[in-house]
């Protein structure tokens, strides 16, 4: 039996970084959470032509910029249009414009007008390049011939334009759009998901408060005990009406949410929260960190870590066991 106290001082993060990053994942079961990137709003800019390409936005908030930009539609300032002289008369942009094509908007920056939906949601390659980059990148300037343009650049023939707004009302009404009505058919249906969700999920939680097991020896419909989650799961089923109805045989055949793999997503996704509470709590504060290895019944050694930080209320003991070799 080897015991080990450490009485840190250190930042809670400091402790974390000593620990080899090539190893930690192989000695713990938890993955760690990859950093959320969230949507600077300094990057949604009003003006078309001093906004960042939305290509330019990472991946992982492409689309809160573009849901950003629909909560404020085109932007089409009521203000002094310039107006550059020509051979016979002046010409510049045409505020009547705006009520003729609604998509349409004008930078006072560039003195020059944009598409809001191209912009939005521009196809990754297009034919008429050039017309596609003027509309959303370098920005539209040939006032000799603007509303013929604009008109053109509606009624393109390769659509490109057209297939831009679809994406965007698909985007926002997200329910309509082809590619979710093959995901989620309905509402009832996603209601149905996430109460099972929550079924299973609070099964999880109890049996790791009480530190039960939660497979059976015998899991199998004949079964007379398969295991605490499915015993449970069963439990609740007879003991809710309204829970039998989006669990079990009224569940879809691939979307049980019982099956031993999903049991352990249940109890890794815990697992996450939990230590990213715990890491909260301590903070600067000092914490010991108490180590105990011991033989189980089929002689495999296991080991017990225990972090006991106090806060301004009591002392917390976390208990966390390890499986060694």
């Amino acid at each position: 039996m080897i015991r080990l106290v450490l009485l840190c001082s250190c930042r809670m993060e400091k402790f974390f970084a000593k620990k080899d990053a090539s190893t930690s994942t192989q000695e713990s079961r938890v993955v760690q959470k990859r950093p959320r990137i969230e949507l600077d709003m300094n990057d949604i800019v009003a003006d078309p032509g001093l906004r960042k390409p939305i290509d330019e936005f990472h991946h992982d908030i492409r689309d809160d910029a573009r849901r950003a930009y629909l909560q404020m539609s085109p932007y089409q300032p009521n203000c002094e249009y310039e107006r550059t002289a020509g051979k016979t008369q002046t010409r510049g942009f045409v505020k009547s414009w705006f009520t003729q094509f609604d998509w349409l908007e004008y930078s006072p920056a560039k003195d020059a007008a944009y598409c809001f939906y191209c912009y939005l949601f521009k196809p990754p390659s297009a034919s008429n390049f050039d017309d596609n980059e003027a509309f959303t990148r370098v920005g539209f300037k040939n006032w000799k011939k603007g509303k013929a343009s604009l008109l053109k650049h509606t009624q393109s023939i390769d659509g490109y334009h057209s297939a831009a707004r679809k994406r965007a009302n698909d985007f926002k009404n997200q329910r309509q759009s082809v590619e979710h009505v093959w995901a989620v058919t309905t509402a009832a249906e996603e209601e149905a998901y996430k109460a099972r969700l929550t079924i299973m999920l609070g099964i999880a939680r109890f049996l790791l408060l009480q530190a039960l097991a939660f497979r059976g020896h015998d899991e199998s419909k004949t079964s007379k005990n398969k295991g605490n989650f499915l015993e449970m799961l069963d439990w609740y089923r007879k003991k809710d009406p309204k829970a039998a109805l989006v669990i079990a045989e009224n569940a879809p055949g691939n979307n049980q949410m019982s099956c031993p793999t999903i049991q352990k997503d249940l109890v890794r996704a815990c697992a996450e929260e939990t230590s990213e509470l715990i890491r909260s709590e301590i903070g600067d504060r000092w914490f010991a960190v108490l180590v105990d290895e011991a033989r189980d019944a089929s002689i495999k050694e296991q080991m017990a870590v225990v972090v006991r930080y106090i806060s301004s209320i009591r002392v917390f003991h976390f208990f966390c066991f390890v499986a060694s070799n």
